[in-house]
């Protein structure tokens, strides 16, 4: 649809609602918290698709209060607010329903073969296993780097330099994942009204099922399902529906093994499903049959999986999606259909249809804005790439954007660099979470840190685990069973390292922190072409964002 035809019905003149489930309407504002207006063209994925140029959005309080097009007034209360013009497009923040955030430290990983299921991967394949499993369990093992709050937070601030305001996977023990810190964690934001549950894998013994039965049940199930393309993918399917898992509340990930059969059966049983194709091809060489879901009926949300096999956010994976859709559906989605995969659709898969996933009053202050290029609004969105994010607004708070334009949105101070593009565009973060348990930490100490222990730097370790005698027990107590024995003093770097290289098998090999944005990755394209199982379509990518 062209941004001419999308010019439609205005919102009435001083439009203000508040979503009932969300609580009572604001008091009248003082004008020191009149909150902000920022215009640009707004692109409200609404049922109708209305696309206003010129419009405003008034934002306070953590929510949209108004939204007001070209020649129509916004509430008086609206009048002390501070206006930013944004030069942009302002969509509803992006809604990522399936990633592993703690693990986007790593960058793309080699893959050898094509894989029957992710078992095959996770438990048989030796390489694998040190390059991640192993790695990841000692940056951030208490016992060892202790570093679990730092690839949390990372994990969020790749999700911002993507347009990403909603993220599901993150561990929600971490501080943060709490409840206004940094992006929505979908297993701990106080959205809808009902709680999400996430799990990778289908339980082991009686209880187990029963515990994910009552969390879909009561609310909803993010689930790992069929994420292969063996013949067993499909019994777990019918395994989790004999087991009262599939309904209303079931958000199943994956889906690569699903049938037709089955995929008609979710839909009449009201579970959605989320597709992840750039991981499913890298890792299976196949990813759900879209085709059959979307003919069924099924709800489908977009999801990078991880960034060891996947995109960095939805907005890299929105290209993805584009190109299978072009090249292997025969453009069976609309441009509007691939971008409702990362705004309502995920918003209804999560009970949050009224309070997320549209530009509306009433719903919550989770916006992106990104250059506008011109063209069709929708396409506007999926051909852009992490430069072209302006400002992203989680709760009415700007945590991202543009230097200049942060600078107008966001008079608090607490920003700092985090991405330098060549052409000399600089975007800023705000990365500590006032109010909550996360201590400050700089984007640059976090890097540090990271860096150091993906290096399985023996002398960091050492200084993570001093004042920790259960740590350094442990340490002595596993080097008893290496070659030469324990220490009889004092730990010392090289007896660190010995436990590493003896126990774990680390390092496996030198691991560089995945940048923020693609442009920072100068190995991403080579590493996404040596993929044995890529789609010959699927070269196009690196040429998405200007690379080879």
């Amino acid at each position: 649809m062209s941004r001419s035809r999308a010019v439609a019905v205005l919102f009435a003149a001083g439009a203000v609602c508040a979503a009932a489930a969300l609580g009572p309407a604001s008091a009248p504002a003082a004008p020191a918290d009149s909150g902000v207006v920022l215009t640009g063209t707004v692109v409200t994925m609404d049922d109708a698709g209305h696309v206003w140029p010129d419009a405003r959005v008034w934002v306070r309080a953590g929510r949209i209060e108004a939204v007001a097009g070209a020649g129509r007034a916004l509430p008086a209360g609206a009048r002390s607010a501070r206006v930013v013009d944004t030069g942009g497009v302002l969509y509803p923040g992006l809604i990522d329903l399936h990633n592993h955030p703690g693990h986007a430290v790593y960058p793309l990983m080699p893959v050898r073969e094509a894989y029957p299921d992710r078992y095959a991967w996770r438990y048989y394949d030796e390489e694998q296993d040190r390059r991640i499993t192993r790695s990841a369990f000692v940056l951030g093992d208490p016992g060892f780097y202790d570093l679990g709050a730092e690839m949390g937070r990372y994990g969020e601030y790749k999700a911002l330099a993507g347009g990403t305001t909603s993220l599901q996977g993150a561990d929600p023990e971490l501080a943060s994942s709490a409840p206004g810190c940094l992006v929505r964690n979908v297993e701990t934001a106080r959205v809808g009204p009902r709680r999400a549950v996430s799990r990778v894998d289908l339980g082991r013994d009686a209880p187990e099922w029963a515990e994910l039965a009552r969390a879909r049940r009561d609310g909803v199930l993010v689930l790992h399902l069929a994420e292969g393309t063996g013949p067993r993918m499909a019994d777990e399917y019918e395994a989790a529906r004999r087991s009262g898992l599939v309904g209303p509340g079931l958000v199943a990930v994956h889906g690569v093994g699903l049938t037709p059969e089955q995929l008609a059966d979710m839909a009449r049983r009201g579970a959605s499903l989320v597709w992840s194709p750039l991981s499913n091809l890298l890792l299976y060489g196949r990813t759900a049959d879209v085709a059959a879901a979307k003919a069924a009926g099924v709800g489908i949300s977009l999801g990078p999986d991880w960034a060891p096999s996947g995109s960095r956010s939805v907005l890299g994976e929105l290209k993805v999606a584009d190109l299978v859709n072009r090249h292997a559906l025969g453009g069976l989605f609309s441009d509007r259909e691939l971008v409702e995969t990362v705004t309502r659709n995920p918003a209804r898969a999560l009970g949050w249809e009224r309070r997320a996933g549209r530009i509306a009053p009433g719903e919550v202050a989770d916006l992106v804005v990104v250059d506008d290029r011109g063209g069709d609004p929708y396409r506007n969105l999926i051909e852009a790439t992490e430069e072209h994010v302006r400002l992203v607004s989680v709760g009415g708070g700007m945590l991202y954007g543009d230097a200049p334009l942060m600078a107008r949105a966001r008079p608090a101070a607490g920003t700092e660099e985090a991405v330098r593009f060549a052409s000399g565009r600089t975007k800023v973060i705000a990365p500590d979470c006032p109010g909550t348990a996360l201590p400050p930490m700089s984007l640059a100490e976090t890097r540090e840190r990271l860096q150091r222990a993906l290096d399985m730097d023996p002398g960091f370790l050492l200084e993570r685990v001093r004042g920790k005698p259960a740590s350094v027990e442990r340490i002595r107590s596993e080097l008893s069973r290496c070659p030469g024995g324990g220490p009889a003093g004092e730990l010392t770097p090289q007896d660190v390292a010995r436990v590493l290289r003896c126990r774990l098998g680390l390092p496996f090999e030198r691991t560089p922190l995945s940048p923020l944005t693609t442009a920072e990755d100068p190995d991403w394209a080579a590493r996404l072409l040596a993929n044995p199982n890529l789609p010959a379509y699927l070269r196009e990518l690196p040429g998405r964002y200007g690379q080879r």
